[in-house]
């Protein structure tokens, strides 16, 4: 009989769930979401949000404008640098002269509008920018005047099709002409549209 009451208590008696570690569940995840939300910030530069800026804008280089005294950088393109030389017909030729002169035709003397997406390391304005219901990046890049850094591929292509700007002839990548020409370069370019594709092509 005593055998059987202490087995029935037994029976009752709730089980202890083992214990976790503090790793384990919301642990996790409050930690993955802080990592997330520095990473975001990291490559957003201040991690400020979408800010729009409009008016005259003074063309700087192949993919860059000041506007009321802001320093703009187009988002998701890289164009070659000032200083930059290309090939065409065994011939060097000023494609980064040519390109800021590319952009100086397309801003003309109307009104830029701009849509900026944080900064850069240098407190630049990540932007996309609207001329006359134009817009600027996917235009210079169709134009063959600026290569695609994120999120304008179709434009390129159709630039390569057609051999126009600097795809008439040979010439470095912007990005590689910046790594071997270190002092005369500007910086790199943010990858693209959205912090989560800048994320993924970091991987």
């Amino acid at each position: 009989m005593a055998a059987q009451t202490a087995q029935h208590r037994s029976r009752g008696r709730p089980r202890r769930r083992p214990r976790r570690n503090g790793w384990g569940g919301p642990g996790i995840t409050l930690v993955g979401f802080a990592a997330l939300t520095a990473i975001i910030v990291w490559l957003d530069g201040t991690g400020g949000g979408s800010t729009a800026l409009s008016g005259p804008a003074k063309v700087v280089d192949g993919d860059s404008l000041e506007i009321r005294g802001n320093r703009v950088r187009l988002l998701g393109i890289d164009a070659p640098e000032l200083t930059q030389l290309c090939q065409r017909d065994a011939t060097s030729w000023p494609c980064g002269r040519d390109s800021r002169s590319a952009l100086r035709q397309l801003v003309g003397n109307f009104e830029v509008q701009c849509q900026s997406h944080g900064q850069d390391r240098y407190q630049r304005l990540l932007a996309t920018c609207v001329v006359n219901g134009v817009e600027i990046n996917a235009r210079l890049v169709e134009l063959g005047w600026a290569t695609d850094f994120g999120g304008y591929s179709s434009e390129e292509g159709l630039a390569r099709r057609n051999r126009v700007g600097i795809w008439a002839g040979q010439f470095e990548a912007p990005e590689e002409w910046r790594r071997a020409n270190r002092s005369q370069s500007d910086a790199t370019p943010v990858i693209v549209h959205s912090w989560w594709k800048r994320l993924w092509a970091r991987f």
